[in-house]
């Protein structure tokens, strides 16, 4: 059984394979235009995933500031970890910055370098946990689908992805 450390971890795990999965990506590709799809994975970076974050962003990215949700996050890493979370999510944070504010407000991450180095700092970052990326990549649409779900807005989506499972 995990605890709520140990889920916290998987999550920023899975995101991670996630979001440098091609097939993955490309399989949502199908469901939503590639430039929205990396809105809403900024959106759940920002939302669900990286708790600690001090800077909020404009326009409704990042929820409440929580003492308990932060030390929850802060014991479900390492320090090393911890610190290279920190320096992705300042990277990522800054590549969104970037982006036009009209971009941001219509729900749009234009497809170029900026979201290509965001791809390759998280794949990075994924070296860092030391783990076998390759049989936790068949979990990621089960866990992320959830997420996906509620943030499209289509209630079906989990079963389009069913046949992959």
């Amino acid at each position: 059984m995990s605890t709520d450390d140990d889920r916290i971890r998987e999550r920023a795990v899975v995101f991670l394979l996630f979001l440098t999965s091609e097939e993955s990506l490309e399989a949502c590709h199908k469901f939503i235009a590639p430039e929205n799809l990396s809105l809403k994975l900024a959106r759940i970076w920002f939302d669900e995933i990286y708790v600690p974050g001090v800077r909020y962003l404009d326009g409704g990215l990042r929820g409440d500031y929580s003492k308990g949700e932060v030390e929850r996050f802060r014991r479900s890493f390492t320090e090393e970890e911890l610190n290279a979370l920190e320096r992705f999510h300042r990277f990522f944070e800054l590549r969104l910055e970037m982006i036009p504010t009209s971009s941001r407000v219509s729900g749009v991450w234009p497809q170029n370098d900026s979201w290509d180095n965001v791809v390759k700092d998280a794949r990075n970052l994924l070296n860092l946990f030391a783990l076998d990326a390759d049989s936790l990549r068949s979990e990621v649409f089960e866990i992320f689908m959830h997420s996906l779900r509620r943030s499209l807005d289509m209630p079906d989506l989990c079963e389009e992805f069913a046949w992959k499972n």
